[in-house]
């Protein structure tokens, strides 16, 4: 009897203690997202430079402040947010130019809660001269992602069939900076079944010089309906993949955002 509670208490706090390490969310939460702007503190809040960033999880997310550039006409289906402070000793235009190095992005991998592993999240991905994906060219300048203007890239990734095409457009720059707003421009298919319909997996990032060498980064996805808005712990690693890119880290660097 005693050992059957001693293993008992043993997996109880085994279980508490992987559910701390993995990652700090907030599901369904209130008050609802709050994007960057001025002094306002974002909700969720940045994590300590050299922490995990925090993150937030919304099911069936009716609205959003004007701030965050994505528009909501009927609930979203999953809305996931990514904060953290990052230590960087370069500037903006150069963030910009890390941004639009589209081709860097072919191998990066993220923790798949599926394989319970590391797997390759982008097996190629190049910048467009137009939204056909066979119009490839050289990676994006800093001087073009700061122009305001609609550029287009393709990835193909393991988890849907065929090349995907995404837009990215600056929404504001300043030089301590950056908000970026990205969308898929094609449907995202595997096999004859659509993952997400075109225009409906959405994200806004906001790259901010807090002081000095400290920045603060801030995404947003929202999936405002399809097949993978169910997959919270995947969208949370894919956005993690993206942050570590950002900033120089390995993105298969243990521990996993989410398990």
């Amino acid at each position: 009897m005693r050992k059957s509670r001693s293993r008992q208490l043993l997996l109880i706090a085994l279980a508490a203690s992987i559910q701390i390490v993995s990652y700090h969310v907030r599901a369904n939460s209130t008050p609802a997202a709050i994007c960057p702007t001025g002094t306002d503190t974002p909700y969720p809040a940045y994590s300590n430079t050299g922490d995990t960033p925090s993150i937030a999880i919304w099911r069936d997310l009716t609205s959003l402040p004007v701030n965050c550039h994505i528009a909501l006409d009927e609930p979203a289906a999953l809305g996931v947010a990514l904060a953290a402070h990052f230590t960087f000793t370069g500037t903006s235009n150069e963030l910009a130019t890390r941004l639009g190095a589209i081709s860097e992005l072919q191998g990066i991998k993220y923790w798949s809660v599926t394989d319970n592993n590391w797997r390759e999240l982008i097996t190629d991905a190049s910048a467009l001269r137009s939204a056909n994906p066979t119009d490839t060219r050289e990676d994006f300048t800093a001087q073009e992602m700061l122009s305001g203007q609609t550029l287009h890239f393709a990835q193909n990734d393991t988890r849907s069939w065929g090349t995907n095409v995404y837009s990215v457009q600056k929404k504001d720059s300043s030089p301590n900076q950056l908000v970026f707003f990205s969308e898929n421009v094609s449907n995202i298919k595997l096999g004859l079944i659509t993952l997400f319909a075109k225009n409906t997996a959405q994200s806004i990032t906001f790259i901010t010089q807090a002081n000095g060498t400290l920045w603060s980064y801030y995404s947003l996805a929202v999936i405002k309906d399809g097949t993978f808005a169910a997959k919270e712990h995947s969208l949370i690693n894919r956005q993690a993949a993206l942050y570590r890119f950002l900033i120089g880290q390995a993105s298969d660097q243990e521990p996993p955002l989410a398990r």
